[in-house]
Parts: C-alpha cells; structure tokens; sequence
C-alpha cells in the first residue's frame, strides 16, 4: 500500500495499522516460508475476512473448483485429495486452502490434507478465526497467529466516509459522533455508515448507542455461545460490572468469583486463582477480553460490555449497572430480580429508604463522596449478599448487623478512606472468607478481626501493614505492623503469602522463616509501588531490596532468589549477582538460582563491574526485562571466563536498558555471539564509551553492537546523553537481515554525525517515528545516492515511516540530500507514508525542499511545521561562498539556485507533489521571502508524476486547510507568481481550484508583508472561513489591488469580485499603517 497514490479498495482494508500484520501474512504464504498452516486472529467483524480475500488476490494464479454435494466426511475427504494430487502435476502446482471463520478445531484429515505433504504435493493453510486457541490446537504456531486489530481513529473515519457524502457541517459532526461510538470495529462502522447514508438530518440527531449495540450483538454472541464453558462465560458477564474503558484487576476478579461460587471443586484461594488465569486467557484468545498495559488487568471493548450489559436478563443474571457522570438513582429503579447492582455514586447524596433487593448477590459502589448518605437499614432487603465491594468511596457503610449478612463471603474495600475508622463490627461477622482493605490507609486493625472464623485472605496491600494471606486452611488471622518484627519471626513459619514494606531499612526482617513462602511482595528501603502504576495490580513474587551485602545474607531473604519474577537489587558492596546467591553444596556447578527471573533491575551498585557470571547467564531463560543503571563502575554485562568460542542466548528478553555506566566497554567482550532473539526495545543512556550503535566490519570503531550481537526483532531504539556517540549506523552499513525498527529517539548526542548508512531505504522498511533532539553536530537525516542501485525504492523498499521530529539541532541544514537527481530516476519510494515533519530550534536549517526533493514521493504529507529555525543563514552564505570559489561553474550554478530557493519555502516545482498537506505552520523561519512559489508555465513532467493519481492537470494544494505563519520577518510575499492573469488563463480540467480547501490564515508579527493576495487569488479560496492578521507593521491591504498588475498583461474577470462576506472570523489588529480590507 502507497499512501500518495493508492485508492480505497473495494474491501476497504487499506489501512495503515494492518499493514504489517498484512505483510507478515503474506510474506508465511511465499513459496519459501516453510509452514505449511497461518492464522489471522480477532475480534468478530474486525475484518480478518477482508484481509484473507485480500490476500487471495495476491496469491492465488487460479481457483480449484471441486463439487462437493457428497454428506460422507471420508467419502468428501478422499475426492479432495484426488483433486489435490491430480491438480498438483507432480508437485509443480502449490495449493492455498482457506478456511474462514473457523469456530472448532478441523482436523485437516477431514478435508484431504493430512497425508499430502508426504505424497509430493504442496500446500498452505491460511485460516480466519476468533479464538487463538483453535488455532493453536490445529497446529498452527505461536508467531504464526497474526493479531488484526482494531482500526486507529484516523481510519475509522476514513473507512466511515467511503460510504457517506455530505458536504453539511453538522451532519458531518453527527457522523464524527458515531464512528467514535463504534470504537474501531469495521463491521459496526460500515453498517452504520450504510444507514447514516438514508437517514434525514433530524432522524440521525436522534440516533442513540443501542443502534450501533444492535449491530454488533449478533457477532459477539456467536463467540459467547461458543465458549460452552459456564465458568468463563460467568466471569465474561463479571467484567461487565466495571466502567466504560477500566482496568479490570484480575485479582479482584478473584475475590468476586470466590464470593459468587463460581469455581467448581476449587477449595482455596490459590486453585480459584488458577482457574480465574485459565477463564481470563480464554477470554482473551476469543477476543471478548484485551490485555491491558497495566499488569495482571484486563480490558473490555465498549462494544463487548454494552452486548454484556444487554446479555444480563437473558442469562438469568438481572442487573443495574449504570456508571454515567451525573447519576440519580430512585427507588422505582429497584428490580426484585435484580441479582447484580453496580453503580458509580459520583453527584449522589444519598440513597432511598424505600431500596429492596431481596435477591441481590453483588453489591458494588464506585466514587462516592463524603455528602453520601445511607440510610440506617441499608442492608435489611439484601439478605442474599455474597460479595460488598466498595471502591474508592470516602465513607463506606459497614455491616453492623450480623443477621443481614448470613450469606456474605466477600467484604472489599478498595481506596476508601479508613484511617481513623472503626472497623471493629466487622469481627461480629462470622461467614466473609475474603476480606480486603486494599490502598485504603487503614492504621490499625482491631484484635476482634481475629474472631472472623472462616477468613481466607486478609488483604492489607499498601497499608503501611503487613499484608498476608494465611494458609487457606489455617483458621487464625495474623496482623502485625512493621516494628514487630520478633512477633513476624514467629508466625512466620506458617506463611504461604506475604506483602512486606519497610520504607526505612533500619528495620528488616530478621530471623524470619522464608521457606514455606509460595506468593510474596517485600520491599526494603524503598516503596514498594513506586512510581510505577503499571506495578499496582501485580501478583508476581517480588523483591526490592536497597541493602548491603551483609545485611542481605543475614537476612536470608536470598533464600526467595529461586521463586522471584521481580527482582529490584541496590546492593551497594555487591560485585556480580553470584556474590549474593545462597552458597550451597548441593548446588550443581555452573548452575544459578535466578532461573525463575521475569524482570531485573540492578542499581547505584558502587562496586560492581560485571553484571552476570555466565553461570548466572546461562540460568535466565526467563527474563524478559533488563534495567542496568548508576553502576559507575560496570564495565561488562558479563564477566570473563568460559570459552571465547560460547555462545550466550537470552531467549525471552524483550526489553534493555543501560542508563548510567560511564566505563561500560561493551555487552559481553570475550565470548563469540549473542543472540537475542525476542529484544524489541533498546535504552542506552550515558554511556560515553562508545561511538556507534551498530558495527562497522574489520573496523576499530569503538561499537556497542558488535557483529556477533544478534537482535533480528528490535523495534525501538532509545539513545540518549551519549557524548562521544558519532553514528547509529556507519555510513558504509550493509545487512542481508531486515531491520524492524520502527521508532528511533536520539537526544543530546552534541557529536552524533552520522544518522543512517548512505542510501538507508532497507533501514526504513518498518520505521514509523524518528526524533532527534539537542544533537548539535548532524547535518542532515537521509543521505540518499541516486547512481546507486540500492537508493531508489522499489515496490519492497517501501516504508510504513509516517513522523520526521528534529528539535535543537543547530547544524541541521537538510531532511534529504540527494546526489544525482534529475527527471530520469524515478520517485524514490522509501517516504510515501510520511505525514508530518517537524523542525524545531535548527539554526542553521535552510529548507524541508529543494529542487532535488521532486524524486521523492511524499504524496501523504499532511503537516509541515518549521520554527525557529535559519538563524545562522548569514554563515551559510560565507561557507557556501569559499565552497563556490573552488567548485566547477557547473557546480556553482547548482548552489546558487538552492540558495534562491532556501528563501522560498515551496519552490513552484514542488506544490503539485503535497496532495494531501493540510496544515503548515512556520514559525520564526529566517530568510524565508516566500511561502508559494507559483507558475505561470504548465507543469513539467516530473510534477505529473509525483501528482495525485497521476492526473493530467495536477491542482496545487488542493486539501490543505490551515496557514500560520508567526515572526517571518523578511517574508514579502504569502504566494508570488510572476504574472497571475497568465496563471488564471491556463486551461483547467478540474471542477477543483488550487487552495479551494483552505479555511484559517493566521498571520502574526511578520513586519515585511503589505498585502495577503491579490484580487484574482480571491476567487480561489471559495472556504476561506477565519483570516487573523495582528502586528504586520507594514500591511496596507488584506486584499491587495495590486496582485493583478504583477504580469505585463492585464485582464479584466467580471466574476473575481473580491468580499469578506464568506468570512465568519476577521480578525485585523495592531498596525503601524492605516488598513483597507
């Protein structure tokens, strides 16, 4: 897909965000990708349909058309593989099966396939399904089940206004409104769409949520009735009692399911916990839940929870659920069915006495106030409760009557304002088995908590307490504050859980028993959250520890190494991770006991130098995230010794960062390769040892990659505050594997050079985002060499590169440089997706375009903003003089025709190139004299190529729909043609005028300009809607008159008569000079 040129498809799946996911697809079904079966997973109307169809086109020669009206699945089976085989001619033709919206697992033998790779005749699987794990179970592999996904909001627009025309402001409002109501989901988008195109204005004023509800119902109960597993589906309807876009915890989804029996033959905790992850990845798998970025929570689509919502009665499951801003909630609301009431409080005072829920089973309240009021028999008509849970309300109602609460198993309180709380009429309770005062600020627990016979667990979680879980049979509650660390010592050796925060590391847990420990979370000298939110609903064990080495070992906190997936280590006397391990005999040799390892972060460690021993290194088979910083004197991951010829692997790392090691000399140094097969994001910074990222061949350059560091997935690239940093990638950089970055983040690197190798197109292939900033020795971004074969982008050297960000870069002086341009290459493909440049604080920056700039294909532009920038354009014209003195005329013709053009910012060759620009902003850009250059003369045959469409008669700037320009002091002239009656006499194809889209002008403090255009410009900008003019000293006209006497003709237009009357803002302040509109 091109953006500057492609048209939307007939199936409308052209969008940007499945492309990757599309080329992937694609390049699993080429003749030399070994699998034989690939998935395309997701939600249903998601449109994995439209992409496998897609995907047809591009690969399938002919269709096999079989008749298959036999009822016998072997008699059907067997004409399939004869069909196969006949149609194969030995093995020369290769077959595609595609099965759509798979639902159950289909053996392959059910359709002819089984035996066929084994009989000379080759074939490939594609399959369209909402549950991974059918793909999995048909044998599809993990990195084969590609993920489409909802569509960005930019192409969900997109998609909606294919189908609709409307040239109504506030009918195109309405139609914004609902493609925000759909939530990315094509098939809701196209539907409503269909119906927004036959509907009256004031019939669409009324349309509602439920309309695009009724749309989609229907496919996300094809995948509810699937699940054919009542504890999934009920914890699926759970999730619906949460708000609109909410982390959903599961650990809460626990403690309801518990509370509501959910689980059947489960007896503890930790088994419901299981089974919960088990409903939760299924969920997942079918699409109906998403991950969220906050670990261990969950996420449900908005149009998931209103089908779970309408879903409640006809399960059985009646409910109020109701989470809007401004609630009233009456009595004649209250339902006798009702099972579930889940509201959020926020502008209630206060609830009715006449409230009857006799069958209620889960009460969940959201956000109430302080002004909420209960009334005194709040509870009386709710008999059948099994789980309370209150969240983040300033005064919860506890229950103070134990004959109302007969049935409760679950009583959580989460962000509620305990501190100086009474909660001692909890312990008259005698059946809750789930107690939870989870972030609530609650200082003391009453000993009559110990009366609660049947507790469970007892969730303290960031109290400033220590929070334990009891072994589930224990019937004793423990709760101790963290001075009683004798008394922790001593019910210590019955603890299978345990969070533990001692902020000040003058008390530690000494002489604990740490042995029975399954789950734990236990900080010394820092908190145990932090700053992390992410780290809030986490259940991993963990350890976070600012401690000396001594005090570690006595503490015998080492002993949890082997069970910990999170482990934070400041030790400050601490030499490699061995030196803290617990020193054992039985240990076998070469072997660590960090194997259980997720995450590692190692900090302000004074004394280490090398990071792993490879004993330890050979151990992390687990680790996925790796933080190294304030080492000051690290100077290796690993250490020496083993075999320079070892191979070290870290097969599930996906995330590095190096902050802060000034003497790091490298990775690992003295063995033959790393291999880091998952690593998808890079962080380096201050590390002045190095002065490039990736390695020059037979080369002494000082690189923190070498040649035999493998990283074939990484996708974002993070450098920063490396000083001594001249180059990413040498210029002379080569690879045969392709480079999957897709976001690069280089800041205050003052002697970086060098961005990309010299013709960096095969470095651009996925880059989606580039930001340099404070770099103050690069010159230019892309160095691109037309005699070379390799600069010029073919059809698989295009790029998905949609942002360009330089900010503070003083010796920025071009975006591009181009040797050998001219009309014969053709249009470099590597930048068609590019969308939005931005330059800012680059003094020596001179222009985005030069006349070189017409062999790249930028046709998807939509911003271009330029601030600050040209201030040194005066020592630009020095060097460039020396530089002309010794060049060829030749030579010296060229410079001096860039710098005329430096002080027009869109040279006339250029315009037709910018389809689809709408905003250009230009902000204290020194020496620009012109922003339009326009001519008079036809275009040349390079604009026609580089034009939209390729169309015959290219329009300028047909779509862009917002100027600034702020502090161009030495700006004369917006738009400047050398005779515009000559202009507005060439011959015009389209029924489209040049600028016809432009809406807002904003000009402010340019003291240069007198008029703004002239009268004949008038007529092209039939929407000009907003035009601010303010401290332009010099202006006298905003529609000058003198636009028409620029050309040595004159011409008379009887319709060009020019007015403010289309103008809603005209805005025309603070001016030295008197005027005239």
């Amino acid at each position: 897909m091109k953006a500057s040129t492609s048209t939307p498809s007939s199936e409308h799946n052209d969008f940007q965000s499945r492309e990757v996911t599309f080329t992937e697809t694609l390049k699993a079904l080429g003749v030399n990708h070994k699998a034989h079966m690939i998935a395309l997973c997701g939600m249903g109307g998601v449109g994995k349909t439209t992409m496998m169809q897609r995907l047809k086109k591009e690969t399938i020669a002919y269709y096999l058309n079989v008749d298959l009206g036999e009822k016998n699945s072997s008699v059907r089976a067997d004409k399939l593989r004869r069909g196969f085989k006949a149609k194969s001619d030995g093995g020369k033709n290769k077959f595609l099966i595609v099965l759509d919206d798979v639902r159950q697992t289909v053996d392959l033998e059910d359709i002819g396939l089984s035996p066929l790779p084994n009989q000379g005749v080759d074939f490939k699987v594609l399959l369209t399904s909402r549950d991974r794990h059918v793909c999995t179970m048909m044998g599809v592999e993990g990195n084969l089940i590609l993920h489409v996904g909802l569509l960005i909001d930019s192409e969900a627009q997109r998609l909606f206004w294919q189908f609709v025309e409307t040239s109504d402001h506030e009918l195109h409002k309405i139609g914004e409104d609902i493609v925000r109501k759909c939530c990315g989901l094509p098939i809701a988008i196209k539907t409503m769409a269909c119906t927004l195109r036959d509907k009256r204005k004031d019939a669409l004023s009324h349309l509602e949520h439920h309309d695009i509800d009724n749309v989609v119902s229907k496919v996300f109960k094809t995948s509810y009735d699937n699940l054919q597993d009542e504890e999934t589906e009920s914890t699926f309807l759970l999730c619906g009692l949460f708000p609109d876009d909410f982390n959903i915890p599961t650990e809460e989804l626990v403690k309801y399911g518990w509370g509501l029996k959910f689980f059947k033959k489960v007896y503890t905790i930790g088994e419901a916990r299981i089974r919960l992850n088990t409903c939760i990845e299924r969920l997942i798998h079918t699409n109906l839940l998403l991950e969220s970025d906050d670990v261990r929570c969950v996420k449900m689509h908005n149009l998931v929870r209103s089908f779970v919502l309408g879903m409640y009665y006809e399960v059985g499951h009646a409910s109020i659920v109701n989470h809007g801003n401004t609630l009233e909630f009456h009595a004649d609301d209250t339902n006798d069915s009702c099972k579930r009431l889940s509201l959020t409080c926020k502008s209630m005072s206060e609830f009715s006495r006449e409230l009857k829920f006799p069958n209620l089973t889960i009460l969940k309240l959201i956000d109430g106030d302080k002004s909420l009021r209960f009334p005194q028999d709040f509870y009386k008509e709710m008999g059948k409760l099994q789980v309370i849970s209150y969240d983040k309300m300033k005064y919860p109602l506890l229950p103070s009557s134990p004959e109302y609460f007969a049935n409760l198993r679950v009583f959580h309180l989460h962000q509620c304002s305990l501190r100086m709380f009474d909660c001692s009429c909890i312990g008259n309770l005698s059946s809750p088995e789930v107690l939870s005062f989870a972030d609530s600020d609650i200082d003391r627990l009453p000993s009559i908590i110990g009366n609660l016979k049947k507790l469970r667990l007892l969730d303290l979680s960031n109290c400033y307490e220590l929070y334990m879980r009891v072994v589930d049979r224990d019937r004793k509650a423990i709760s101790l504050t963290d001075d009683n660390c004798n008394e922790m010592a001593e019910r210590s050796k019955d603890l299978s859980a345990l969070e533990l925060e001692f902020y000040d590391n003058n008390v530690q847990p000494k002489n604990t028993s740490f042995e029975k420990l399954q789950r734990f979370q236990i900080s010394v000298g820092r908190y145990l959250y932090g700053d992390s939110i992410k780290s809030r609903h986490s259940y991993e064990n963990t350890l976070q520890l600012v401690i000396d080495k001594g005090e570690l070992l006595e503490s015998r906190m080492n002993m949890l190494f082997k069970k910990t997936e999170v482990l934070c280590l400041s030790v400050g006397d601490m030499n490699d991770l061995e030196d803290v391990e617990v020193k054992s005999s039985s240990q076998p040799l070469q072997s660590s006991t960090f194997y259980n390892l997720r995450v590692l972060v190692v900090s302000e460690c004074a004394e280490l130098k090398h990071l792993f021993t490879l004993g330890v290194a050979r151990t992390l088979k687990k680790l996925e995230h790796l933080e190294v910083y304030e080492c000051h004197n690290m100077e290796e991951v690993r250490c020496t010794g083993g075999s320079e010829e070892e191979t070290i692997t870290f097969p599930k790392l996906k995330f590095l960062s190096l902050c802060g090691l000034p003497k790091l000399s490298g990775l690992c140094d003295h063995v033959k390769i790393i291999v880091l097969p998952q690593l998808m994001e890079l962080k380096l910074d201050g590390i002045p040892g190095f002065t490039s990222i990736y390695p020059v061949k037979k080369s002494e350059t000082s690189s923190l990659l070498k040649e035999e560091v493998l990283i074939p997935k990484l996708e974002k690239l993070h450098v920063s505050s490396m000083w001594n940093l001249k180059e990413i990638w040498p210029c002379e950089f080569s690879t045969s594997e392709e480079v999957k970055l897709r976001e690069i983040d280089v800041r205050n690197c003052d002697k970086l050079v060098t961005l990309f190798p010299c013709n960096p197109l095969f470095t651009l292939r996925n880059l989606e985002e580039l930001k340099i900033e404070n770099c103050g020795s690069i010159e230019l971004l892309f160095n691109i060499n037309l005699d070379c074969a390799s600069a010029i982008g073919e059809e698989n050297n295009s790029s998905n590169l949609r942002s360009i960000k330089v900010e503070n870069s003083e010796k920025l002086r071009e975006v591009w440089r181009i040797k050998g341009a001219d009309n014969s290459h053709p249009l470099v493909r590597g930048f068609q997706a590019v969308e939005s440049i931005s330059i800012q604080g680059c003094e020596s920056f001179r222009n985005v375009f030069t006349p070189t700039a017409t062999n790249l294909d930028l046709g998807a532009l939509l911003v271009i903003s330029i601030e600050n920038c040209g201030e040194n354009t005066g020592n630009d014209e020095s060097e460039e003089n020396i530089q002309e003195q010794e060049q060829s005329q030749e030579e010296t013709l060229q410079e001096v025709t860039d710098t005329n053009i430096s002080s027009v910012v869109f040279p006339s060759g250029l315009l037709h190139s910018f389809h689809n620009l709408r905003m250009l902003t230009l902000d204290n850009y020194e020496g620009v004299e012109v922003v339009f250059e326009i001519e008079s003369e036809s275009p040349t045959s390079r604009e026609l190529v580089t034009t939209h469409h390729n169309q015959q008669q290219p329009i300028i700037l047909p779509n862009l729909q917002e100027l600034v320009l702020w502090e161009m002091d030495n700006m004369s002239h917006v738009w400047k043609c050398k005779n515009w009656n000559k202009f507005f006499t060439l011959p015009k194809q389209q029924s489209e005028s040049p600028f016809h889209n432009l809406t807002t002008i904003t000009i402010m403090f340019c003291r240069s300009i007198k008029n703004l255009f002239s009268p004949l410009m008038a007529e092209l900008f039939s929407n000009l809607k907003k035009v601010h003019i303010e401290f332009c000293d010099d202006i006298e006209e905003c529609i000058g008159g003198g636009g028409a006497k620029e050309g040595s003709n004159e011409i008379s237009l009887n319709n060009t008569t020019a007015t403010t009357d289309q103008f809603e803002v005209l805005f025309l302040g603070a001016y030295a000079n008197a005027l005239e509109i």
